[in-house]
């Protein structure tokens, strides 16, 4: 029978492994759901990492809208309500009060980076260079994965004049995020050098942009090539007129034409792009001679809503007045489309 006592203790032996095997799963099991509790959950986290993604690259519009999301299922999200408040505030570029919630902001986070680029803008836009240079610098500093910040650099060099910085801005934003946009400003600076195949190769890699397409129309002007010319302009307006096209991201942005160092033209709405397009086509078939389709291109006008139908006169001026200065052989069938339809 001595056996027994032995067969008990083994037993007790077993039961107290048994239930501290028990005690160790249900401590681990009760710390990871713990551990979950506080965590947010990786959706919640993925919606900051996308709404960074669109500050980064411009997309203000979107860069709200995903904030607002987050925001409405977790109203405690500080991550969310400042990206949405910088998101509303970049939408106010310059209108009143614009400066005063900007400082604001600075003073509150100085060390954001998007809101050392809207100083920059803010800055660019006031003509004071040396300014502007230095938020952006201090911009891209606090996050180098700030495309937006080296495409406005792109674009301040290019306007001083300083190609080659220009390219090596707009090649890194590029880098960091291979948009439409960026791309589309890489080529305008290789067109302005009168580097036409970079410029024509830089436009083509964008599809269903009609931005570009007409940008290449432009360089086939100045090579009198026109029914490439045609040829582009007719497919930007193909793009303009589908609507899965231009419900996409890029295809929402307002386009800006500069006509002098210090002014240019906004076209924000569809009816105004259209209406570009349709005026650009005109002016091509008026070139070639085909008078008959130039009448009917300028009839379409009248279909578009557009902002302001003299900014756009404005902007062919100009874009015709480079027409001719580069090549003057459009002197005259230039002079008369300018005196029948601007």
């Amino acid at each position: 029978m001595n056996f027994l006592p032995k067969l008990w203790n083994s037993i007790k032996k077993i039961s107290l492994a048994l239930a501290f095997i028990i005690l160790i799963i249900a401590g681990g099991w009760a710390a990871n759901h713990y551990d979950k509790s506080k965590k947010p959950p990786v959706a919640d986290k993925q919606l900051i990492v996308e709404g960074d993604n669109a500050l980064n690259n411009g997309y203000y519009s979107d860069a709200k809208r995903i904030f607002a999301d987050e925001l409405h299922a977790h109203p405690k999200n500080k991550e969310a309500a400042w990206g949405l408040q910088v998101s509303q505030l970049r939408e106010t570029f310059m209108q009143v009060g614009f400066k005063e919630a900007l400082d604001s902001a600075y003073q509150q986070h100085p060390d954001d980076p998007h809101i050392n680029l809207f100083l920059g803008e803010f800055y660019a836009a006031s003509n004071d260079v040396d300014q502007a240079l230095k938020y952006y610098t201090r911009a891209i500093a606090q996050s180098p994965k700030l495309a937006e910040a080296h495409y406005d650099m792109a674009r301040l060099y290019d306007q001083q004049g300083n190609a080659e910085e220009a390219i090596v801005e707009a090649l890194k934003a590029i880098d960091i995020a291979p948009i439409p946009k960026y791309r589309n400003n890489l080529g305008a600076i290789y067109f302005k050098q009168q580097h036409y195949e970079e410029a024509i190769k830089e436009f083509g890699r964008n599809k269903e942009y009609p931005l570009s397409a007409l940008e290449s129309a432009k360089i086939y002007w100045r090579l009198e090539y026109l029914s490439q010319a045609v040829s582009y302009q007719k497919q930007a307006i193909e793009w303009l007129e589908d609507k899965r096209i231009m419900a996409k991201l890029e295809n929402q942005e307002l386009w800006y034409f500069e006509t002098s160092k210090s002014s240019g033209v906004l076209l924000p709405l569809l009816g105004d792009k259209k209406s570009y397009a349709y005026y650009s086509l005109s002016v091509s078939l008026f070139l070639q001679g085909d008078y008959e389709g130039a009448a009917e291109a300028q009839q379409k006008l009248a279909e578009f809503k557009v902002s302001k139908p003299i900014d756009i006169r404005t902007l062919m001026v100009a874009e015709l007045d480079a027409l001719v200065a580069a090549n003057t052989s459009f002197a005259e069938p230039v002079a008369a489309y300018k005196k029948l339809y601007l």
